[in-house]
């Protein structure tokens, strides 16, 4: 089982077409020769024995598109599934009646055709037109000319109930592969999306929030205040000297190291973005003034110990903090404001401090 299931669900060897359109022709070429099968041996069982070689022909040409989808030729195994699938469908509707229900079939062919985007919209419509015709071309004929064969009780039921079941697992078929693709352009469209958000938000060197994201976070935290909120800004000592000693791409990296000591130290107690150049901010969540000073001093102390490594060189760095605590009668670029200054204040007072 395992065996025949692989078989069935290989993949196509043209790495520009999707295994699914070939797959649910296998499938439903598969039903099909079954389901024929079936109506023959009834054919034998009502003695009309010599319009079985009819269904038997269709068998064997099913067999053989089956063949054509391993080796390539999915298109034209299409054309010969709906080709087919109409000759089954006119040959049986005259041979034992409209009322056998096997028109119901042509409707399968309008959802299978859909799975296959290399057809146009225009030939999709002369198909789908094309079906119809041939439905009402059937029911009219059956009106004028009686059935040939005539199949009644218990192996009339069987053939309603079994061909109503066959017709609903070909929709069924299609329509799961047709979900299935709508799911994975949507899944692939919402990955994309989600990307350009992030890009959008985070700032490419560092990988923290952009100044413009965090802006826009803290404007809805403080919009509905229902805790404390302290805000901070800080700037790397002497960054310039870094930059101008050991050059720029030495400087990339010390800003990389720092946002990663960032992340984890304020992980669970807020977040940190790049304010930008060598300035970062951040938002203390849930903490006032003093709460957040000391949370601060954490993380201050983890830039002091790191070691930051480029190639040879081996440096350490320390950063000057000026710390607010939200006051709600001032607007968020007013309290943003008093950090900044109280950064400033830190500068001028020797470097490596914070000030609130």
């Amino acid at each position: 089982m395992g065996k025949f299931k692989k078989i069935l669900f290989q993949d196509v060897e043209n790495p520009n077409e999707s295994a699914d359109g070939p797959i649910t022709l296998r499938i439903s070429a598969l039903v099909m020769m079954i389901y024929l099968l079936i109506i023959s041996v009834t054919l034998v069982m009502v003695h009309h024995v010599w319009w079985m070689a009819g269904n038997l022909l269709f068998v064997a040409i099913y067999g053989y598109l089956l063949y054509l989808t391993y080796e390539n030729h999915t298109r034209t195994a299409l054309i010969l599934y709906n080709i087919v699938m109409l000759g089954a469908v006119c040959f049986n509707v005259m041979l034992i009646g409209w009322d056998s229900g096997l028109q119901h079939f042509l409707f399968t062919l309008v959802l299978l055709d859909l799975l296959f985007t290399y057809l146009s919209k225009w030939s999709q419509g002369v198909v789908v037109m094309g079906l119809c015709a041939a439905r009402l071309g059937l029911y009219f004929f059956c009106r004028e000319h009686g059935k040939i064969v005539q199949i009644e009780g218990a192996c009339d039921i069987f053939l309603q109930v079994l061909t109503t079941v066959v017709v609903f697992v070909l929709l069924y078929l299609s329509g799961l592969m047709l979900s299935k693709d709508s799911q994975a352009v949507e899944r692939k469209l919402m990955k994309y999306n989600n990307e350009l958000q992030q890009a959008a938000n985070t700032d490419t060197l560092t990988k923290l929030w952009n100044r413009h994201y965090l802006m826009h976070y803290m404007g809805e935290k403080v919009e509905h205040p229902d805790d404390f909120l302290s805000i901070a800004i800080g700037d790397i000592d002497f960054f310039k000297k870094v930059n101008d000693t050991y050059g720029h791409e030495c400087g990339d990296e010390v800003l990389r190291t720092l946002a990663n000591i960032f992340k984890k130290e304020m992980e669970g107690h807020g977040v940190a973005a790049r304010w930008g150049g060598e300035e970062f901010i951040f938002l203390f969540e849930g903490a006032n003034g003093d709460e957040a000073k000391i949370l601060l001093a954490h993380l201050q102390n983890a830039v002091r110990k790191a070691t930051i490594t480029y190639g040879e060189v081996q440096l350490r760095v320390t950063m000057t903090f000026g710390l607010v605590e939200y006051d709600t009668k001032l607007r968020l670029d007013e309290n943003i404001s008093i950090a900044d200054e109280r950064l400033y204040i830190g500068k001028e007072n020797g470097r490596d401090r914070i000030i609130y």
